[in-house]
């Protein structure tokens, strides 16, 4: 009864699935009136959903499931087709570089030899969605073996080219949804519903992060792994097929399958094998693997293998600046060790001993997650994306329920035995961990000053004390750091091109284009980039204060001559009143009309008419107040804007929203 209970709860909260994607997809009905239809079907097939798995029998119940899966996957379709719609840009170098090669190896031209840069133009990728090197250069050849990239060509082939990278995600996706569905056990596959169609994952997808290609693959290639040497005949072939399959798509299986071929020499040891049969169902594995992952990598090995280990390699070798959500924030946003990301290599490399060496001493206890090792792994390594780490929960969950239950620690789990597993990568990570964390970065960077393009709101210059704390010298590329992404490199107006030991100077610097330039509403950071590490400036800050407008609207028209009293306060982060007196506020007016800027003529605060901005200070409320008479009437209202500006550096800062006014007669 307690099982059942609990199903109906799991299955209650898959239904309500179809009910979010009735919420998401509401909010573009008046640009697609026909999605009012999808969106009461969602609505009402999860409402009824709900409804029949708490009243049917359970013999039903299967039905009202495959619904809910089938529901959602379309409810998630239509999602996509919607973001496409809106953002038909791609959003990463990976989904635009797979698509381009494909594209390229159709037109006879080989991508690992040839230049991938013309697809950053082709499918409009924003410079901030480039991967840059620590020389500054952002990478422009294919990193992924050729399954990457194959897996495009019967759509470019069906003429399938506009958003064929998107469309292919979203459909790798839905299909690693249906193949869970179908290898977890039944009281668990709502499980598939509930986290399968978590915001993260869907953003992925049709983000183009290209991880979902390989999900589906993994799911089958680890499906009852435990149980590979029963299987013979074609049988034998499927899970190493797809694995196989998955090794060509991205590097990140390639630890999911040591990993793997560790635990089934495990499984062997712990049945009892001999020790010249106990590598024989992991070789088995590993050789199928090996076959089907090279079959298609073949004809690019023999066409050029030096630009093909070189491409497959540049995850690992290519000098990559830091980035991800692991270990390396701590460095990357406080600042805190990362001198050298050689020792965050070496850290990689120690947890990747450490976590086979507990495999091995606490076997079978660890079968259950022998698929979430590798994500502990590149947790600290100095590329740590969320991608990295979360998109092997799905064939973790795959793997877990289907092996045989673990059972008591195996003959490894003595001290005497596991001392050797255990010691040594204990000392090697204790000692890189160390270095990630106390091993200074190479410069120290301050913010001194900056420029912005005041309403634009975003700064175009900035002023960098720069020191280099090292015993030689150095010719440093800075950019800028904002929500994680590395800009392309900012360009020295002032400052010298090679820093000396211990040497300290003042750098002015401009950024290259609009998307390298920080907002001044959000913090930031500057950093400089060497041969082995990221030096970052603590975080900047242009201010939690910002200005609001009372009242926010003026609904009804004014007639010229009459005074409206408009009333700017000053707030902080949370919107909590500053109460401090003294305080400029400034208030300024403009004209947006269809044909352009024009000067609006209205008096704020007894001023000349037209004058802009008008000053005015606070009261011991933290609250100016402005008088606007309009002096002619416009078909066109006259917008109004607060903003504060800094005593220090003088830059605009804090604006309010928009306050439109229509003067009539």
């Amino acid at each position: 009864m307690e099982n059942q209970l609990l199903q109906k709860c799991g299955w209650t909260a898959a239904a309500t699935v179809l009910l979010v994607f009735a919420f998401l997809l509401f909010g573009y009905s008046d640009s697609y009136p026909l999605l009012s239809i999808a969106e009461v079907l969602l609505g009402a097939l999860g409402l009824g959903s709900i409804v029949a798995i708490w009243v049917i029998d359970e013999d039903q119940l299967v039905y009202v499931e495959w619904g809910i899966i089938a529901v959602s996957i379309l409810g998630f379709a239509i999602w996509c087709w919607i973001q496409i719609r809106l953002a038909p840009s791609y959003a990463t170098d990976e989904v635009s570089f797979d698509q381009y090669s494909a594209s390229l190896l159709l037109h006879g031209h080989n991508p690992y030899t040839s230049s991938l840069a013309p697809a950053f133009d082709l499918f409009h990728v924003q410079p901030n969605g480039y991967t840059f090197r620590l020389n500054g250069t952002p990478v422009t050849q294919l990193s992924y073996p050729s399954m990457s990239f194959l897996v495009y060509l019967p759509f470019l082939l069906l003429g399938i080219s506009s958003q064929a990278g998107i469309i292919v995600n979203c459909i790798a996706w839905s299909l690693g949804l249906l193949v869970g569905w179908r290898l977890l056990a039944r009281e668990l596959r709502w499980v598939i519903v509930v986290l399968g169609f978590v915001g993260l994952y869907i953003g992925f997808a049709v983000g183009g992060v290209t991880d979902a290609l390989y999900v589906p693959l993994l799911m089958l290639a680890v499906y009852k792994w435990d149980s590979f040497e029963r299987l013979q005949g074609w049988r034998a072939w499927v899970g190493p097929t797809a694995m196989g399959l998955a090794l060509g798509i991205k590097q990140t299986p390639w630890l999911v399958l040591g990993f793997l071929l560790v635990a089934m020499a495990l499984e062997a040891f712990n049945a009892g094998e001999s020790f010249p049969d106990l590598l024989g169902q992991a070789w088995r594995y590993f050789w199928r693997a090996l076959v089907v992952f090279f079959v298609p990598n073949l004809p690019f090995i023999v066409w050029d293998f030096g630009s093909w280990i070189r491409g497959v390699l540049t995850p690992l070798t290519g000098g990559i600046v830091p980035a991800g959500q692991g270990w390396i924030g701590i460095s990357n946003f406080l600042g805190i060790g990362g001198g050298d990301l050689r020792f965050y290599t070496l850290l990689g490399f120690g947890m990747l001993l450490l976590s086979a060496g507990l495999l091995v001493v606490t076997y079978p206890k660890g079968k259950p997650v022998v698929l979430l090792l590798p994500s502990i792994v590149l947790f600290f390594l100095s590329r740590s994306f969320a991608s990295y780490l979360v998109m092997l929960l799905l064939p973790l969950l795959v793997a877990a329920t289907s092996v045989r239950p673990s059972g008591k620690m195996g003959a490894l789990a003595n001290w005497n035995m596991a001392k050797w597993f255990v010691l040594p990568p204990i000392f090697i990570v204790v000692l890189s961990f160390a270095a990630t964390l106390f091993y200074g970065q190479p410069l120290a960077l301050t913010i001194t000053g900056l420029q912005t393009t005041g309403q634009l709101a975003s700064i175009v210059r900035i002023d960098v004390h720069v020191t280099n704390q090292t015993n030689g010298s150095l010719k440093p590329l800075f950019s800028s750091e904002n929500g994680g992404a590395i800009t392309a490199p900012w360009n020295i107006i002032s400052g010298p091109s090679t820093l000396g030991a211990g040497q300290t100077a003042n750098y002015q610097l401009a950024a290259p284009n609009y998307f390298a330039q920080p907002q001044l509403t959000n913090a930031f950071q500057m950093v400089a980039l060497t041969p082995t590490a990221m030096s970052v400036s603590p975080p900047f800050t242009p201010t939690n204060l910002h200005t609001e407008i009372v009242p926010e609207a003026v609904n009804a028209p004014i007639t010229v001559g009459v005074p409206v009293t408009v009333k700017v306060e000053v707030v902080n982060a949370t919107n909590q009143a500053v109460q401090r007196a003294g305080i400029p506020i400034f208030l300024g007016q403009i004209i947006y009309a269809q044909s352009g800027i024009q000067y609006s003529q209205a008096v704020i605060n007894g001023s000349n008419a037209g004058q802009t901005p008008v000053e005015a200070k606070t009261d011991a409320n933290g609250v100016a107040t402005f008088t606007i008479v309009g002096t002619q009437p416009d078909i066109d209202p006259v917008y109004f804007e607060a903003n504060l500006i800094t005593t220090g550096l003088g830059y605009p800062y804090g604006y309010s929203t928009i306050l439109p006014i229509q003067f009539v007669k």
